[in-house]
Order: structure tokens, then sequence, then C-alpha cells
């Protein structure tokens, strides 16, 4: 069945919005004054504006940091959130060749804890370990000698299940009546009307189900199944399997935990932390042969990510753990809070570019504060925390 088919109504919505985005991008783009801003952007950066402020300019000499976060390479199928054209994305790294240094993530890391003077650089990332990284991915990074990381949610590739939030889009997608309710603390009813109302309840059926513990989820996610029957054919070969990633790895590709199933880390007990980090480590280091250093966190955002972690991430021996906070990291930051930047739903270079371009504008942070959502300790940021954590833990 393909991705979610545009409608009538989604088509017109779609030509309603306005296109400015786009027409200034490619302006900017072509014109040659992107490049100019670019430039700038490596000497300078935006301080944001507060009540009583404009935002402001002010000269900066660290280097930043990006981490890109891909999803899927291609369309149709699964994932049905996420699709971005093979050629669209082959653009992307030659634009990234020809105008940014581009690092891996150990090199990115390395430089956050010992500053060179080679300036602002990119490291680009993948999350969930969907095959068409291997066919369509694969073959643009090598052309343009591009590093990356990709992160994998171990269980999937070893049974070549797609993850849990696929299966709910799916079962949204394909439901038969146009109206769907779930119980969840109360009745909670979707109106499924059109292809963009079903993928809106999906996501927000996926943002409730982020916030509860790991067990309910889980129920909540069999109950929904039981109403609808998946096709096979939709779920199937969707995965990376485990020849194709050490045909990668061989290829120089570097693979990072992304847990065993793929939960919300915040909402796990310390038992299921415990083996969701290190039995995802441990095996997916054992089928490559070779060392898995570094962890992102699943949705990664503040209260996905909790405090928990750290110790853990620490006592398994991760060099790094990834978030999807947007922003760009500086040296001194922490390496078990990253930032990242989702990209891959632009259409063009120049809307890519531009996106790169004001990332860069944006001032770095020393620390990312990932346990200000809720960490006990006033004042530590999650580094902080966890760290001294494990260190009470190994004495």
């Amino acid at each position: 069945m393909g991705s979610f088919t545009t409608s009538k109504s989604d088509e017109e919505d779609s030509r309603a919005r306005p296109q400015w985005r786009e027409a200034v991008a490619t302006g900017l783009y072509h014109s040659g004054a992107l490049r100019i801003f670019q430039a700038i952007s490596r000497y300078y950066e935006l301080v944001p504006s507060n009540q009583r402020s404009l935002p402001r300019l002010r000269r900066t000499t660290r280097p930043k940091f990006a981490i890109l976060c891909y999803h899927r390479i291609g369309i149709g199928g699964i994932p049905l959130f996420s699709d971005l054209p093979t050629e669209v994305f082959e653009a992307e790294m030659r634009f990234l060749r020809s105008h940014y240094r581009v690092v891996s993530l150990d090199a990115l890391c390395e430089e956050m804890e010992k500053p060179t003077r080679n300036g602002n650089a990119v490291a680009i990332t993948f999350d969930d370990g969907y095959r068409d990284l291997h066919t369509c991915a694969l073959p643009a990074l090598q052309k343009y000698q591009i590093p990356a990381t990709i992160f994998l949610p171990v269980v999937s590739i070893e049974t070549g299940q797609v993850p849990w939030y696929d299966r709910i889009f799916l079962a949204v997608k394909i439901f038969p009546k146009d109206d769907l309710e779930i119980l969840f603390d109360r009745p909670q009813r979707y109106r499924l009307i059109s292809d963009k109302a079903r993928l809106q309840a999906a996501t927000e059926i996926i943002q409730y189900l982020r916030t509860l513990p790991d067990s309910r989820r889980k129920e909540h996610c069999e109950n929904l199944e039981k109403q609808v029957t998946l096709p096979s054919e939709e779920l199937k070969d969707r995965m990376l399997t485990w020849d194709q990633i050490r045909a990668m790895y061989r290829a120089g590709i570097t693979f990072g935990s992304h847990t065993m199933t793929h939960p919300v880390v915040s909402q796990l007990t310390e038992a299921q932390l415990e083996s969701e980090l290190s039995e995802s480590k441990r095996l997916l280091e054992e089928r490559i042969a070779g060392p898995a250093l570094h962890f992102a966190f699943p949705f990664g955002k503040l209260a996905d990510c909790g405090t928990a972690a750290l110790p853990v991430l620490v006592r398994c021996g991760y060099r790094s753990a990834a978030t999807t906070v947007e922003g760009v990291n500086v040296p001194g930051g922490g390496l078990f809070e990253l930032r990242r930047t989702h990209v891959g739903g632009e259409r063009s270079v120049s809307m890519f570019a531009c996106k790169l371009t004001q990332l860069f504008f944006s001032a770095g942070v020393i620390s990312n504060n990932v346990s200000s959502v809720s960490s006990p300790l006033a004042g530590e940021t999650f580094s902080d925390s966890g760290q001294r954590q494990a260190r009470a833990n190994d004495a």
C-alpha cells in the first residue's frame, strides 16, 4: 500500500500553505548569499532575544559540531512518518562534502574533549536501522566518502520486525472504520476521515504512549493490534539484516545502540534500563565483531531521556549518548547529552543548506542540561549527576 496517499483535501491544504520559505531559500542558495552567511557563521553566532532585547550577533571563537539525524532514505512503505527521495539525499551529501567538514562521531567526540583549530564540523547519524540505509544511503555515503553512524534497536534487527511505533502508524492507516476509540486513562476517539487525519491520530497516540510506563505502553499496543490485522507485505523486509550490517561495518559505517526494543528510556524500571542498555551493546558487538561505543536515546527529547540512564551508560562502557534536542555541540559539552538535529523533511538542497546555516548561527552551549526535566539535584547537569552516581556505585 506504500506510504499515506494524498487525498484531494490534503492536496488543497498543501497548495494553500505559504511557499515563501522555499522561495527565500532558493534565492539565497542560487544567489550565493547563503555562502556569505555560512562564512559569517564560522566567526559569529546569533544570541536569542529575550523580552527586553532583540537577537544580536556576537563573536565566537569556539568550533561548533552539528550532528544530523536521519531515519530512512527512499519513499514508500514503512516508516510512514518519514521519507526522503534518494536523489535528494545524494544531493545533500554532495553539498556537505563541498561546503562543510564532515567527521565521524568518534572524531567529533574526540574534538569536543580535545579541541583543535579545524573549526566547525558535521557528523551524520541514522536512527532505527531501516533496510534502505543499505540499498539507498550507503552508495551515496561511499560516493562522497561520508562517515556515518547508525543506531540500531537490536531486537528489530534480530527478529526482522519493525519497531512498535511503526506498527501503530500502519494499524491506524489501515483501520477499516472512520472512527477509532481507544481506552487510555479515559476513552479517546479519533476521526479518521482522511490520510492526514490518520497520520495525525497515530502521532498523537504515540506521543501519549511515550508518557506511560513501558509495561502499560505494551498493553495499549497489544490492544490496538487486536482491532486490526496488519498486512504482512507491509512489514516484511523493512529492517537491515545482520549480513547487511556487517557489510556496511566493513565499509566503514559505525553502529551504535538504540536500545533493544526502542522504549522510552525515562519510563523504564531500573532492571529494564540495565537490560536495554547492556544487552543491546553486548549483542551488537557480538554480531558485528567490533565495538559499539555510541548510544542514541529513543525519541530523544528531554522527557524521554530522564536522568537514570547515565550511570548505566558509563558502566556499560559507552563513550557518548545522543539526544534529539536541537542545537549544536561545543568543546566542553557533555558527551552523554549530545544535541542532534532532525533532517530528512527538506525536499531541496536549498532548504537543507539554509537549515545548516541557521543551525551554525545558533549559540552553542556547554551543558545541554538534559537533567532539567526531573533531576533531583538542582544545578547539576545530566552528566554531572550521572557521573557522580556512577562514581558512588563504583566505590
